[in-house]
């Protein structure tokens, strides 16, 4: 009876191993067809960057009579940018940009970049809301302080990012060649593009030059402009920067009356020790409009910054705005800038 028993035991263990066996032999062919059936990551050969900057300040404001403390901010901003080689010398890229307005409630969304763009030996051509040729070869130059509108005299009436805008760009030894144009059906009366841009760069060691022209079409005429800019850093990283511009307004009626402006930018960086810097500035817009509905102003302003880290900023800001036909604007500014940059690699 015993041996009878043994003789079971045995066989059903036996039946249970082989049960076991064949269940780990289907899971491990059902793991092995899912392998073989994945597909295939869409990082290869790519890279991605989510990156943002805080720049939350503290003003106080004089404005004639209006004089008072408030929360500003100075264009914080999230993006993602994204990156994808598929073939020798041949990437396609996107980046997305939006902006944190701290000053209102840390509102998120407003678009600041949204573009797609391939860039190839023959140079590259992007998509979307991007940067203009005449401000990333003549303003980003001047641009150095924290500010919303900085630099001060182009920032009133020229151009940043623009929407609709196909943008080109090859870069030959020294130079960069840019062009740029604007298509907005509903911005125009004609078929043409709305605004054209083209530029060109020279970069050699620490030096930079940069000249740019802008035809814009509207619905009541066109506007033309020229900009220039020179910028140099010294070896002890001594910075000065100078951009100019003339603007023609032209238009198709008696009124308004056309009229020539411009506007000018001069910038000094100085460092004063490892972690401090100057800054100083000083700008003139006229905008070529000869009565009381002129806007035109001048102004300086002065920063101190401190540098604890690459990432991190602090400055005490003074600004002074002349207006001739407005109340001046003064304003001491307190802020800090945080910036985070994560990268991924496949």
């Amino acid at each position: 009876m015993k041996t009878l028993k043994s003789f079971v035991t045995i066989a059903v263990s036996l039946s249970c191993f082989n049960a076991y066996a064949a269940d780990t032999q289907s899971l491990e062919e059902r793991v092995a067809k899912l392998e073989t059936n994945t597909t295939p990551s869409q990082f290869k050969n790519s890279q991605v960057s989510l990156y943002g900057s805080f720049r939350p300040s503290l003003s106080y404001i004089d404005n004639g009579p209006n004089k008072t403390w408030d929360v500003t901010d100075a264009l914080s901003r999230v993006g993602i940018k994204s990156s994808t080689m598929f073939a020798d010398g041949w990437t396609a890229m996107a980046h997305g940009e939006w902006d944190v307005d701290i000053a209102t409630g840390g509102d998120f969304g407003k678009v600041r970049l949204a573009y797609a763009a391939i860039a190839s030996p023959y140079g590259q051509i992007g998509i979307g809301k991007q940067y203009a040729p005449q401000y990333s070869l003549v303003a980003e130059y001047v641009d150095i302080f924290n500010h919303r509108s900085s630099p001060f005299a182009y920032d009133n009436d020229n151009m940043f990012r623009e929407d609709n805008f196909v943008n080109y760009q090859l870069v030959t030894g020294d130079f960069t060649w840019m062009a740029g144009a604007k298509f907005d059906g509903n911005s125009s009366n004609n078929d043409d593009a709305d605004i054209v841009n083209i530029g060109i760069g020279y970069d050699l060691n620490q030096l930079h030059l940069g000249l740019g022209y802008v035809d814009q079409n509207m619905t009541v005429g066109d506007n033309t402009s020229i900009g220039a800019a020179v910028a140099y850093t010294f070896n002890n990283d001594l910075y000065l920067a100078v951009s100019y511009q003339d603007k023609d307004y032209n238009y198709d009626a008696a009124l308004p009356q056309d009229h020539s402006g411009s506007a000018l930018d001069a910038v000094l960086a100085m460092p004063i020790s490892k972690d401090y810097k100057i800054k100083l500035g000083y700008f003139i817009f006229e905008d070529g409009i000869n009565n009381t509905g002129s806007k035109d102003y001048d102004g300086f302003n002065a920063t101190l910054e401190w540098n604890p880290m690459d990432n991190i900023r602090v400055h005490l800001e003074y600004l002074a705005k002349n207006y001739d036909n407005q109340e001046d604007n003064n304003a001491v500014t307190i802020g800090f800038r945080y910036d985070f940059d994560v990268n991924w690699k496949g």
